[in-house]
């Protein structure tokens, strides 16, 4: 049995022997998939790989597929998503876990949802992972399990230690807070960073104030006002007045590091941040 994520914002898992085919939790490899995929790949179910054509089939049918010539058809959907689920797709899984709660193409059926989006959490995939966790913890898929802050924190963990940003920044925001759990700015600053330098989304800058935030004022850390700089710089337009008051306190050669750090990160990742130079005034 597996899961799934699509253009209309359902999501994706893996289970027989369970094998995930995209585990990128923003949805953007599936995506990119998708678009390479012909008419002719996505109707042809001979072999090799026809569990992740059926995989596709089943999620083309739940809204219609027109590139594809193919019309809305929930049967076929539920049909090829279970089967390629039986077969080891785990993102079917997860798929069929999200339609299920959400009665998409089914009938609502929590009781489904459940054992199907447990057994793609424990087959390894990050969005079942994440699914689990933020349910237990009450912020989303009510009734989906009961309120379970350990299992909440588990499972958030399992999934952001994967890569996924939104769990990470979920137990960030939880320590920051004291909410549900002790404060602890360590742990707060420990998922912070997983959370902005995940493998999924190079180049993500969400998150850049809170850690330039953390870097000035010693949150979690150790003061950093190089660090602290080079990530307001980062902000772009927004970070200018973090820059201000953070070059007050740094001398020339702190600054420019900074701002070389942050030109090398720019480059490195191909963006340029609009923002202007601040030189030390003696």
């Amino acid at each position: 049995m597996r899961r799934f994520f699509f253009i209309v914002f359902l999501f994706l898992s893996s289970s027989a022997q369970a094998e995930v085919l995209f585990q990128d939790p923003t949805g953007k490899a599936l995506n990119t998939e998708i678009g390479k995929l012909s008419e002719k790949d996505v109707k042809d179910l001979s072999p090799p790989d026809v569990n992740r054509k059926k995989f596709f089939l089943g999620l083309f049918y739940i809204n219609g597929a027109p590139e594809f010539h193919i019309n809305k058809d929930c049967e076929k959907s539920v049909d090829f998503l279970q089967d390629a689920w039986e077969n080891g797709i785990t993102d079917a899984g997860y798929t069929l876990a999200t339609m299920y709660y959400n009665g998409v193409c089914t009938g609502r059926d929590i009781d489904k949802s459940r054992d199907l989006a447990t057994q793609a959490a424990q087959d390894g995939y990050i969005l079942a992972q994440r699914m689990l966790g933020l349910a237990y913890v009450g912020e989303k898929w009510e009734k989906l399990y009961p309120y379970d802050v350990d299992k909440g924190i588990y499972w958030l963990s399992m999934a952001g230690n994967a890569g996924d940003r939104e769990s990470a920044g979920k137990l960030a925001s939880m320590y920051h807070k004291g909410k549900q759990v002790p404060q602890d700015d360590k742990k707060s600053f420990a998922w912070l960073k997983k959370g902005i330098f995940n493998k999924y989304e190079k180049g993500n800058m969400i998150g850049f104030r809170m850690l330039a935030k953390s870097y000035e004022e010693g949150i979690g850390t150790k003061v950093d006002l190089v660090k602290a700089y080079k990530y307001y710089d980062l902000y772009g337009t927004a970070g200018i007045e973090g820059k201000q008051r953070v070059a007050k306190k740094m001398t020339q050669a702190q600054i420019d590091e900074a701002r070389r750090e942050s030109q090398a990160w720019q480059k490195e990742h191909n963006i340029q941040v609009g923002s202007d130079f601040i030189r030390r005034v003696k």
